[in-house]
């Protein structure tokens, strides 16, 4: 009985040990291990190439955005401009063309902050006061609805008051001063009798020049 016992396992662990064999050997072991090794040599080859060096993207600086930033305001004040009527504005096209030259040192000096800063706060200050240009030249078109008060003109304005009494002593650029000019967009944002789009043009426009002789300007 014992000796039938031990043949009998003796049958099966022969059994499983080519089993086993098998598998190892099999077609789809082989066939992986094929793969495996193309891949290998593919990846030599490419590394001898250089072909699979990593690009390495440079970092994206605020500068960058602000370059953006500047180039858009640009873009879009001269398309609105371009609507306007053959010799007017013409101190807004001086504007425009300050801020243009102020893009281009920006970046032509490697943009730096400052200038990038004093071209974002020009040219949008442009372009809203492009808007409010066309708007009152084509204010025929205006639709005839009343507008909400502009209960949060009264906060930018004395906002507005705040930041330019800080700055109002400080040194500024060669050049046309653009100050008054400020102080002025805000005393015609404050009457513009309750007319909600060009209060805020003017507004905005007298918000970005005061960003930009906050920079420097």
């Amino acid at each position: 009985m014992a000796k039938e016992f031990a043949r009998r396992n003796k049958v099966k662990r022969g059994r499983s040990e080519g089993i086993g064999k098998a598998k190892a050997g099999s077609p789809l072991k082989r066939h992986g291990k094929k793969i495996a090794g193309t891949a290998a040599r593919k990846q030599k080859k490419t590394a001898k190439n250089g072909s699979d060096k990593a690009v390495k993207p440079r970092p994206v600086y605020a500068a960058d955005y602000g370059l953006m930033t500047a180039f858009h305001h640009m873009q879009r004040a001269s398309v609105v401009m371009s609507l306007m009527e053959e010799g007017t504005g013409e101190d807004l096209r001086d504007l425009l063309k300050q801020g243009v030259k102020l893009y281009r040192t920006a970046v032509e000096d490697n943009a730096k902050d400052k200038v990038v800063l004093q071209a974002i706060g020009l040219l949008r200050a442009t372009e809203h006061l492009s808007m409010a240009g066309l708007y009152a030249a084509r204010v025929k078109y205006k639709q005839k609805a009343t507008s909400p008060t502009p209960e949060w003109l009264a906060k930018v304005v004395a906002e507005m008051d705040r930041r330019l009494a800080q700055i109002e002593g400080m040194k500024r650029v060669n050049g046309t001063d653009l100050f008054p000019v400020t102080v002025e967009l805000v005393r015609r944002a404050e009457g513009s009798d309750h007319d909600a789009h060009l209060a805020f043009e003017l507004a905005m426009a007298a918000d970005a020049l005061c960003f930009a002789l906050e920079s420097g300007l």
